[in-house]
């Protein structure tokens, strides 16, 4: 999508703040600089977001991993695994503990991360196994992620600032052709689930 509008608009420059805390989320928000946010759903999602569909996370595993075997690998039988979780504010350690909690796990903490790129890295070299979003997986480490079953899935939203301008509102049509529901293939990357374009 940002190819795309890259090509379009081709004097544009685009700043991304990847995996804000909330935090730092309403400090920019307050200064004014975000023109687009892409998020997961939360309770404080804004009656204007735009739904583009949703996400599947994929389990990372460390090389060598017996669950490698695997095509799928079931959430309980990680119970006493030790996890790559992320900053404690951020929108992706919500999801991992909301989805370890439902499936009854509670969660052992190797690292905290603020990255979903190092989350990948720390889980390949066997630091712990972490839940991502299977576009966030960086290339090289397509052969270490597998589907959690029961199957996890967010919603992908994206939030336009008032008066958004027409790179903007481009963007947002440009994000809406994307195949968001449709499982994403772990090969796949440049996405956030939390972003904020400026």
């Amino acid at each position: 999508a940002l190819a795309a509008l890259r090509r379009r608009y081709p004097r544009l420059e685009v700043t991304v703040f990847e995996e804000q805390s909330s935090a730092e989320l309403d400090r920019l928000c307050g200064k004014g600089v975000l023109d687009l946010a892409l998020m997961a759903a939360c309770e404080r999602t804004p009656a204007d977001a735009h739904r583009l569909g949703e996400e599947e996370f994929v389990v990372v595993l460390g090389d060598g991993c017996a669950q490698l075997a695997a095509d799928r690998v079931e959430l309980r039988d990680l119970g006493g695994e030790p996890w790559v979780r992320f900053d404690r504010d951020s929108a992706l350690d919500g999801v991992l503990l909301s989805v370890l909690r439902k499936n009854d796990l509670a969660p052992v903490t190797a690292a905290r991360v603020s990255q979903t790129a190092t989350a990948v890295r720390w889980a390949a070299h066997g630091l712990g196994v972490t839940l991502v979003p299977a576009s966030a997986v960086p290339q090289g480490y397509e052969h270490l992620v597998r589907p959690a079953s029961p199957a996890v899935f967010q919603p992908v939203i994206a939030v336009l600032r008032q008066e958004a301008g027409p790179a903007e509102t481009a963007l947002l049509e440009l994000l809406r052709e994307e195949n968001w529901s449709e499982s994403r293939s772990p090969s796949a990357s440049g996405s956030a689930s939390l972003s904020a374009v400026s």
